[in-house]
């Protein structure tokens, strides 16, 4: 650790320990020799002291687990061997989320600029609603603003959106698709009644008109489904790896082409995964994973919320590789993400985020990791490991 970096510790200690009534005369005057000593260091003491701050930052602290960053932090106080160090630690144990908090962001703001490890140069937003139809006759119509309804009411004949009069016998059938650009979703209802949510580059093709026997959807990509009861008319999901049969449920299906496994998570219902050789049933709760490359399957219980927050508006990560979160990240804000080396796509990390939030909360979450240094040019992420 720098001598730059462990004097800024020294202040942030020395803040900590005036807000909570420990600081002592001589800690006052150094404090008061800092503040003097430029504008910024005055603006940043009275930032730092505001209520403002401290709650906001608490909120991130609520928000985003902090978990991997404290465990590192006490991990290494705990390698400390001098007396003298283990007293400083125990002295302000009871600060320790308001050392946390200054010492990182004074560092940020304090630091030379050669020794910025992220680099935020503009606000990347985070994705919004946008949806292209395509029609059978191949014409693409951008939906973004108006719901799959809306539009096929006003533009297709009223028999063909009911899903009980079955296809008129002189016409094939007949599709539409939907598809969900990088840093996209879209909220799709269908005309039986069930509710879909469609997650960035994903896509569904739904027949204009349902059959008599079933309803048949074809999709890739990421939807949560909240599928209409209909006992005579099961609703299936096709998938390049297997079809889900259902007749009443609300489920997630992950099938991105360049991810190694398809899942297929259930919360409420019930739901069976079909191969040419085998039917696979789901009670609520559970997940199924499936590998694209040898066909094998698994079962097992999760927590549904993992998989199916992305819906409600939250990046919720539990122990999972870096590589898979920032896939998740570059689709939803669309940007490409570079790494230094394979160990770097390997760290695990835990956290909780606002999906709507900029790209720069997701950094300052990723940051807690303490084990990468993130840049950040124009679209383009860089994560290497940090040394």
């Amino acid at each position: 650790m720098t001598e730059r970096y462990l004097h800024i510790n020294h202040i942030a200690d020395l803040i900590a320990a005036e807000i909570t009534g420990k600081i002592d005369d001589v800690g006052r005057e150094e404090l008061e020799r800092w503040k003097s000593e430029s504008p910024e260091h005055t603006r940043l003491y009275e930032l730092y002291r505001s209520e403002y701050f401290f709650a906001s930052k608490l909120e991130f602290i609520r928000e985003y687990s902090a978990k991997e960053a404290f465990d590192e932090f006490t991990k290494k106080m705990n390698q400390v061997k001098s007396r003298r160090r283990r007293l400083i630690f125990y002295r302000y144990a009871a600060a320790v989320v308001v050392v946390f908090i200054l010492s990182g962001m004074l560092y940020l703001n304090l630091r030379e600029p050669e020794q910025v490890p992220v680099t935020v140069t503009q606000k990347i937003q985070p994705g919004s609603f946008k949806a292209i139809l395509t029609q059978p006759d191949g014409q693409r119509i951008d939906i973004s603003d108006t719901t799959y309804l809306a539009y096929v009411e006003k533009n297709i004949e009223p028999d063909s959106l009911s899903g009980k009069k079955g296809q008129p016998k002189d016409t094939a059938v007949r599709y539409h698709t939907i598809s969900i650009p990088r840093g996209g979703e879209y909220d799709l209802t269908l005309s039986d009644g069930s509710r879909l949510r469609m997650n960035s580059e994903s896509e569904i093709r739904i027949p204009v008109q349902f059959s008599k026997k079933q309803r048949d959807v074809y999709m890739k990509g990421e939807i949560y489904f909240d599928i209409a009861p209909d006992a005579q008319h099961p609703f299936v999901v096709h998938t390049h790896q297997g079809n889900i049969r259902v007749l009443g449920t609300s489920f997630n299906v992950r099938d991105y082409q360049d991810e190694a496994f398809l899942e297929t998570t259930l919360v409420s219902g019930k739901v069976a995964f079909q191969t040419e050789d085998k039917d696979t049933y789901l009670k609520p709760g559970e997940q199924l994973r499936l590998n694209k490359e040898n066909g094998e399957t698994v079962v097992e219980e999760v927590d549904v919320r993992l998989y199916c927050s992305w819906k409600d508006g939250r990046f919720v990560f539990e122990k999972q590789r870096l590589e898979n979160i920032m896939n998740t990240v570059a689709r939803w804000y669309n940007i490409n993400v570079f790494y230094e080396n394979q160990s770097v796509k390997d760290i695990l990390f835990t956290g909780n985020i606002k999906r709507y939030d900029d790209l720069d909360q997701v950094v300052e979450m990723l940051r807690l990791i303490n084990k990468i240094e993130i840049e950040i040019n124009g679209k383009s992420v860089f994560v290497r490991s940090n040394p």
